[in-house]
C-alpha cells in the first residue's frame, strides 16, 4: 500500500509550497490574461463553469502571509484555474464522448482507473474531465473528514486542517482496506491525486471549504 506521502497529496508542509508557487503563478496569469490566451473552447468553458458554480469552488491560492491577504486574488474560478494551469489536456476523452455528467464509484473505476493510460499522463484527460475529477476528489475528501470527525477516533481531536485531513485519510485507508479496488474510495482518491491539476485543485478547493473563516477575505 502506498503511503500518504507517496500519494503526492501534500497535506501538511507540502501545502504551503504548493500555495506559494500557485499564488505567484495565478497573480502573474491574472495580470497578463488576454482573450487570445484562452485555451478552452466555448463548450469546455460552459461545462466547467457549471461545475464550479454548482459547488461554489474557489481556487484562489490561500495566502501564506497577512500581506498576501490584501494583494493576492480573492477568487479564482475553476475554469480559470484549469485553463491557466501549465498542463496539456486532451480535447475530448472517453468521459466526454460518453456524456458522463459526474464521476462516481462505478464510472470512475470503469473508464479512468482501469484505463491502460495512466491518469497522470499529460494530454490524457480533457479539461472538463479534470474539473469533474476535482469535484469527485473534494466530495470524497469531504466524506472522509465527515466520517472521521463523527467517529470516536476523530471526536474533538484535531482542529488543524492538515492534521485532521491526514488522520481522516489514514482512517479511510483502514476503513476501506478490505474492499476491492473497484469499491475502495480511498484508492479512488489516491489515484485522483496522481494527476497534478486535480491534486492542486482538490487541495485548494478543500482549504477554502473546510478551513477559511467566512469573513477572512471580506476586507
Amino acid at each position: 500500500m502506498m503511503s500518504l506521502q507517496g500519494l503526492g497529496v501534500g497535506w501538511g508542509r507540502g501545502w504551503r509550497q504548493v500555495y506559494d508557487r500557485l499564488f505567484l503563478f495565478v497573480v502573474i496569469v491574472l495580470e497578463t490574461m488576454h482573450d487570445d490566451q484562452q485555451r478552452l473552447n466555448i463548450r469546455q468553458r460552459r461545462e466547467i463553469d457549471q461545475i464550479g458554480q454548482k459547488f461554489h469552488f474557489n481556487l484562489a491560492p490561500p495566502p501564506s502571509s497577512l500581506d498576501k491577504i490584501t494583494t493576492g486574488p480573492k477568487f479564482v474560478s475553476l475554469t480559470d484555474f484549469i485553463e491557466h494551469f501549465d498542463w496539456q489536456y486532451a480535447d475530448l476523452d472517453i468521459v466526454d464522448r460518453l456524456d458522463i455528467a459526474d464521476l462516481d464509484l462505478e464510472n470512475f473505476w470503469r473508464y479512468i482507473a482501469k484505463s491502460e493510460v495512466p491518469i497522470e499522463e499529460s494530454g490524457h484527460l480533457s479539461p472538463v474531465t479534470v474539473a469533474k475529477g476535482i469535484e469527485y476528489g473534494v466530495s470524497l475528501l469531504g466524506c472522509f473528514i465527515e466520517v472521521y470527525v463523527g467517529s470516536k477516533q476523530g471526536l474533538g481531536k484535531e482542529g488543524d486542517l492538515g492534521k485532521m485531513t491526514h488522520a481522516a485519510l489514514e482512517f479511510a485507508r483502514g476503513t476501506f482496506a478490505a474492499c476491492s479496488d473497484e469499491h475502495n474510495w480511498y484508492e479512488h482518491f489516491a489515484l485522483l491525486m496522481k494527476h497534478p491539476v486535480i491534486n492542486a485543485g482538490v487541495q485548494i478547493a478543500a482549504w477554502h471549504r473546510y478551513r477559511l473563516p467566512d469573513d477572512l477575505f471580506s476586507t
